[in-house]
């Protein structure tokens, strides 16, 4: 469940060097580099399932030396997601600061970043369990297609164990049941448990022969007589082991997370001394509708208001006609000649393209307002596709970086072995293979 962590200094320091001789992207595994991290599941970074989350190897490699940081600096990640940056700056003894407009983010954060003890929780978790109604529930929750995502059955155990988890007088601790209580409504929906974005299954749904039939049919048979509350227990049971792991750990040094735009934090010029970030893709995940069956239940984000946070998120692809009818300039050279010829494959796609590098602009110019002079930046960026053109994402965001007052000071290309970082969803977009790790300083 944990790693003792071993100082990077000497590596990072041959990387630099080498990629100042050659000033060519060098090939790493981030795996070998932090060869003392073994699979995944270590302290609480497996608390809850997060779309496209960043490999822990990346932040810890950049956290575990005294060339970037010391112990009680400032350590920022603007698009936070579900806290791998800000747990390994909090284990590092960095300070961690982290930001997400997506309130489930933030959520996450705060309960993976914030030791408490498990016996608070498996006492609140009794108390959970000891006071679930046992009559019919006639107010539910404001989830979008409530009865098009669960069994009816199913959506009164749920309503019955979320009235349960509301009543819990420790509010730390209902918070991390809270979290067990997101992870089971996956679970037990009719979503595609192999997709981040929910596709809902349905018996038959695969022709006979296909491998995925009888393990399709199968788990929509469970699902029939599935024991919501058992599910829940079994979650929460491997969560609080994994809370065991941060417990006794310093509460010093607490990690702030903030439910604010990453193009406008709120934080002092100059205060952070080191960013680290894995911004959205252009196409990439759908953070939002992702999420948007557990900030339906957890009461977060009405469906009425769902279309306004999306509409919050660099990288959305939801636009009105009117607002892609606008002929956008993202005053990068290469990429508004790419997105001229994507434009004549399809406006739309175009649109998506150029609305993100224009925000991404926006963030990095407040990530150069935020970070100190000689401070670094650490962008984890891929590559991919749009309208079957070559969309150099690392290329375009090291220019927007280099023109808010950054200098390029490593480039390293690192193969994708989670599938997390899975981006294909149609015939426009690509499975995005390679990670680009650009580390900038601030002039």
């Amino acid at each position: 469940m944990a790693y003792v962590a071993q100082p990077t200094d000497g590596i990072l320091e041959r990387l630099l060097d080498r990629y100042a001789r050659i000033r060519r992207p060098l090939s790493v595994d981030f795996r070998n580099l932090v060869h003392w991290i073994r699979g995944t599941d270590h302290y609480t970074h497996l608390l809850h399932p997060y779309p496209a989350k960043l490999l822990m190897h990346i932040p810890h490699f950049f956290l575990q030396n005294q060339i970037l940081s010391i112990p009680g600096d400032t350590v920022l990640d603007p698009f936070c997601g579900s806290g791998t940056v800000l747990l390994e700056s909090f284990l590092a003894g960095r300070q961690a600061v982290g930001a997400d407009a997506n309130p489930m983010a933030s959520l996450i954060s705060q309960v993976k970043t914030r030791p408490i003890t498990a016996a608070r929780v498996e006492r609140s978790l009794s108390f959970c369990l000891d006071h679930i109604p046992t009559g019919p529930i006639e107010h539910l929750p404001d989830v979008v297609n409530l009865e098009h995502w669960f069994y009816p059955h199913v959506v009164q155990q749920l309503a019955r164990l979320n009235q349960a988890i509301c009543r819990v007088p420790d509010v730390m601790a209902r918070r991390v049941l809270k979290i067990c209580f997101s992870n089971c409504v996956k679970k037990v929906s009719l979503a595609d448990p192999r997709l981040s974005v929910p596709v809902r299954l349905r018996q038959g749904q695969y022709p006979e022969g296909h491998w995925l039939r009888d393990q399709t049919d199968a788990h929509l048979r469970r699902l029939r007589k599935v024991n919501v509350t058992r599910v829940f227990e079994t979650i929460a049971t491997a969560n609080i082991r994994r809370l065991t792991t941060i417990e006794n750990l310093p509460q010093d040094i607490r990690p702030q997370i903030r439910d604010v735009d990453a193009r406008r934090l709120s934080l002092e010029d100059s205060s952070v001394d080191l960013a680290i970030t894995s911004p959205p893709y252009v196409g990439a995940q759908k953070y939002i509708r992702s999420l948007g069956l557990s900030l339906g239940w957890l009461g977060l984000c009405e469906s009425t208001d769902m279309r306004r946070l999306k509409s919050e998120s660099i990288g959305r692809e939801e636009f009105r006609l009117d607002e892609r009818a606008n002929f956008l300039r993202t005053g990068i050279a290469q990429a508004d000649s790419l997105l001229d010829k994507v434009r004549d494959r399809d406006p739309l796609r175009a649109h998506i393209a150029a609305t993100y590098l224009i925000e991404m602009s926006q963030a990095i110019q407040e990530l150069g307002r935020v970070i100190r002079r000689q401070g670094h930046l650490v962008l984890v960026v891929g590559n991919n596709r749009v309208a079957q053109l070559p969309f150099y994402g690392a290329r375009y965001l090291q220019t927007l970086a280099e023109n808010n007052g950054f200098r390029l000071r490593l480039s390293l290309v690192d193969d994708i072995h989670s599938r997390g970082l899975m981006t294909k969803r149609n015939a426009t977009a690509n499975t995005i293979t390679r990670e680009h790790v650009l580390l900038l300083q601030k002039e």
